[in-house]
């Protein structure tokens, strides 16, 4: 349609009035006019259709159509249509609850000028046209808003959400009514971590201050689920410079967060394989060179003296406990080397448990001489049980040693063991230094010795070794230790590993 020309659809049914707006129409200098005149509001809305029209004059009683109804339903249909109502004197309440429902204005019958028809017919359009701009700004907001890859929210200088977009809404998986209309800090999703909320509540006030501030956060997901954001909070100023409006954004960084932790674990482990590698190698060069040392100093001073038959057992006494030592060390190395690969196999051996500790006391009282009393007692009516052997003597013997090598001499150790049910259980209780309590979180770590055993000759591997022994039995251990009182390890074994072992095998086969 011509700028020049107006085309107006005419909805009335009263010929009296239909004449006289024709007539003010014509009178009108200033526009040209295109009318189409309908007595109905279907044909109305079928002309609306097939035909483009700058403007209606809508009568509010028609004879198919009366009232709000009459608007609503041609604002429904065509809500950038500028529509002018046509009233009586006693239909202007109707005609301005018209306006409200969208209309862009009304007319009373029978005070309608010529200057006042083409007057709000011109605002009208003008209006609706302004209108029309701003929905499309909106709608190209809106666009922008929910299509970008973070989320966003707009808040209020004192951090209520006013809006959230579309990512937002599908991120935090929360109820519209539980996140808008709230402030910022109280929403689901930061409510279980109170130093994000007291970010956010410090972001919104420095913010409607001018200053745009930034951090990283942790939320909740509806399902528990950790979520880290990078969020930034920022102001918006109007013409006036005045904040108005603050803007919240933020995008997920839960998998570079997950990456980070994971090359920090990488870094930690590689940093505690390097600790233990210098560890080892310090602990070796200590370790050896004693024995090596006295079997060095033995072999050359048989060789360079002829000495008495006494003189040269006893030597030989001492050079066959230094080899004794190293060859120990080196198995210690080695058992530690294959459990840590899982090249340990379990045998399963029958034993009679109070005999094979009986035997392994008989041995350290023979070897250990007079040093401690080991007093050794069995309760329960079997101690039967099919268990690895070899495993089981590396436990017992290194819990046994350390129990005498901490322990002043002429103390007392007690080992008890215990047969009921399908279980064995294992206490060696000690009268020693005992153990530290900074120094209990990694005691079974290789290498790792307490603050008050310095002075006493040790490698660290003996309880490593125990809890991997332990472990590979299904078993568990425990300890309870004061310093200058004393230390007591537990072991709670299986009496029929090969049962428990297939008992596993079965229920890790029912949940494939």
């Amino acid at each position: 349609m011509s700028a020049d020309v107006i085309s107006a659809l005419l909805v009335e049914d009263n010929p009296a009035d239909v004449a006289l707006l024709m007539k003010l129409l014509q009178n009108s200098d200033a526009k040209s006019w295109q009318i189409t005149h309908v007595k109905r509001l279907k044909p109305a809305l079928e002309h609306l259709h097939k035909t483009e029209f700058d403007v209606i004059l809508l009568d509010l009683s028609l004879p198919d159509s009366q009232g709000l109804e009459t608007v609503i339903q041609i604002q429904t249909a065509f809500p950038h249509l500028p529509i002018i109502v046509l009233t009586g004197l006693k239909d202007e309440l109707f005609a301005r609850q018209a306006v409200a429902h969208g209309a862009q204005d009304y007319l009373v019958k029978g005070q309608v000028s010529t200057e006042l028809l083409l007057k709000s017919v011109s605002y009208a359009i003008e209006r609706s046209q302004i209108l029309k701009r701003l929905q499309e700004s909106e709608h190209r907001f809106r666009e922008v808003f929910n299509q970008t890859f973070q989320f966003m929210g707009l808040l209020s200088p004192d951090g209520v959400v006013l809006d959230i977009n579309q990512v937002a809404t599908e991120i935090s998986n929360f109820q519209h009514e539980l996140v808008l209309n709230h402030l910022i800090w109280e929403s689901p999703c930061w409510q279980s971590n109170e130093k994000s909320q007291s970010w956010l509540q410090e972001a919104v006030l420095r913010a409607s201050q001018g200053e745009t501030v930034r951090s990283e956060l942790q939320a909740l997901s509806p399902r528990g689920t950790s979520w880290w954001f990078d969020v930034s909070v920022k102001p918006v100023r109007n013409k006036d410079g005045n904040i108005t409006l603050l803007i919240a954004e933020g995008r997920d960084i839960s998998k570079l967060k997950r990456a980070e932790a994971e090359i920090r674990r990488s870094l930690e482990k590689e940093r505690e394989l390097n600790q233990m590698k210098n560890s080892f190698i310090a602990m070796v060069s200590h370790e050896f060179r004693n024995p090596i040392s006295a079997i060095s100093f033995g072999v050359n001073f048989l060789e360079g003296c002829d000495l008495p038959a006494e003189q040269k057992a006893r030597c030989f006494e001492r050079i066959h406990r230094a080899i004794d030592q190293t060859l120990h060390l080196l198995d210690e190395i080695l058992l530690l080397g294959r459990t840590e690969s899982g090249r340990v196999e379990v045998e399963y051996t029958r034993l009679e448990l109070k005999e094979f500790c009986c035997e392994i006391v008989e041995n350290f009282q023979i070897t250990q001489g007079k040093s401690h009393q080991i007093i050794f007692v069995s309760e329960g009516n079997s101690s039967e049980a099919r268990t690895d052997a070899s495993l089981l003597k590396h436990t017992l013997d290194n819990l046994l040693s350390n129990a005498i090598k901490y322990s002043p001499k002429g103390s007392v150790i007690r080992f008890t063991l215990t047969c009921q049910g399908d279980q064995a259980k294992f206490c060696i209780q000690d009268q020693g230094i005992g153990i530290p309590q900074k120094d209990q979180p990694k005691l079974f770590e290789a290498f790792h010795r307490a603050a008050n055993v310095s002075g006493i000759q040790g490698t660290g591997l003996g309880l490593a070794i125990v809890k991997r022994c332990v472990d590979l039995q299904k078993g568990q251990i425990y300890f309870e230790s004061q310093e200058r009182i004393g230390t007591t390890f537990t072991v709670i074994l299986p009496r029929n590993l090969i049962q428990i072992e297939h008992k596993q095998a079965v229920e890790d086969y029912c949940f494939q």
